[in-house]
């Protein structure tokens, strides 16, 4: 009967200790990206006589079974709902206030360490901004508060807002640009001379909302027609602004679960009458409208919405020779733009250089050859020399 009974034991605890591997395979075997997280999951590791004699292969075993485990995100959402009834930080989001914003460290920059950094992309936006004169273009750079510093007096008084760390960096980054000829145009002074409101950006996500890109569309257009251009802009009357019923999910609030209720909705500015385009993305050619939108009104929504999200070149033609081109490059927060400035050009072109790997800066501006040049970034890419900071031999 002990003997029965020892190997029923044995037989049990060997399914269990395979239930898991097994029934992670089949569980995860379809999945390759966490949503909440915005990830994309470890790969299920090969195994080989070199891995598994070096130990790589238990490691990497491991890390997938953490990945792939039944019931993951479940266990990880009931988590995050719990330590937000016990902390005022949870995953990185600082709770408590009337918007979602990120965790600061308590690092510190000295004004030297910044005068010098602004110097050094004052020079490269310099270089920039003289080639572009040198083959009859206009250049200009917006530059945007980004949502933790556009609400930074939100921040509960324990808890570091960097303001003015962050403030520091904008003033020299803007001196060092305004010095060496480059025209800036600061949208948080523009936000601040309108009264700062609230809704011009999210309280879930990073980015303006559409009512901060249109108020910064408007403030582009007229510096560009007072520079020289006289071209169309589209006005409140000539847009239908529409707000979807979707719960948004923003990219704070991913971070929780979308556990933290709020009121976001994602806005489009529909055109009462449109400017037809023809679309390519990434070299080829697309039927993504200016809003990609959820198939149904339960379905979360994102800043993703705008132009489909990011893409390495995406290109709008309207096939009216007679009106400038347009190149835009920059972070997410030109695709809310290009819904908007497109109408007013023959061809717009954006360019994320996150993404786009068809060669440099300079290379696409002498392929290119266009009108006016927009570098558009939000403040915490100010001092990035990757990406869409590369714009001079960086």
């Amino acid at each position: 009967m002990n003997k029965w009974l020892n190997r029923a034991f044995l037989a049990g605890l060997l399914a269990l200790l395979l239930a898991v591997p097994v029934g992670t395979a089949l569980w995860g075997a379809g999945k390759t990206t966490a949503y909440y997280e915005n990830r994309t999951l470890v790969e299920r590791p090969a195994l080989t006589w070199t891995s598994l004699w070096d130990g790589t292969f238990g490691t990497a075993l491991e890390s997938w079974l953490s990945d792939h485990f039944p019931g993951r995100a479940t266990l990880l959402k009931g988590d995050t709902a719990v330590q937000m009834q016990l902390r005022p930080v949870v995953n990185g989001a600082v709770l408590g206030g009337e918007v979602l914003l990120p965790f600061r460290d308590y690092d510190t920059w000295s004004s030297e360490e910044q005068s010098a950094q602004a110097a050094e992309r004052g020079e490269a936006f310099a270089a920039l901004n003289d080639y572009i004169k040198e083959n009859s273009g206009t250049f200009l750079f917006v530059g945007f508060p980004e949502q933790r510093t556009y609400f930074d007096g939100q921040y509960p008084d324990y808890l570091n807002s960097c303001a003015e760390e962050t403030a520091s960096a904008s003033r020299l980054f803007r001196a060092a640009l305004e010095d060496r000829g480059v025209p800036f145009l600061d949208m948080g002074e523009v936000y601040d001379a309108q009264g700062h409101p609230a809704s011009y950006y999210a309280a879930v996500d990073h980015h303006y909302t559409y009512y901060g890109a249109y108020a910064a569309y408007r403030e582009i257009m007229d510096t560009l027609n007072g520079s020289g251009f006289s071209l169309s802009v589209l006005t409140e009357e000539d847009l239908d602004f529409q707000v979807l019923p979707n719960p948004c999910i923003g990219s704070r609030n991913r971070k929780l679960y979308n556990l933290w209720p709020n009121g976001d909705h994602i806005v489009l500015g529909i055109q009462k009458e449109p400017v037809a385009f023809d679309r390519r993305d990434n070299g080829q050619p697309s039927s993504l409208p200016l809003f990609v939108t959820p198939s149904s009104a339960a379905e979360p929504a994102t800043y993703g919405i705008y132009m489909g999200g990011d893409y390495g070149e995406t290109v709008l033609e309207t096939h009216r020779p007679e009106l400038p081109k347009l190149l835009i490059f920059g972070d997410s927060f030109t695709n809310a733009l290009e819904t908007l400035l497109y109408a007013s050009f023959d061809e717009t072109r954006s360019l994320d250089l996150r993404h786009y790997k068809g060669g440099s800066l300079k290379d696409y501006l002498a392929d290119y050859q266009p009108d006016i040049v927009l570098c558009v970034l939000n403040d915490s890419f100010y001092y990035t020399i990757t990406g869409n900071g590369a714009v001079w031999g960086d």
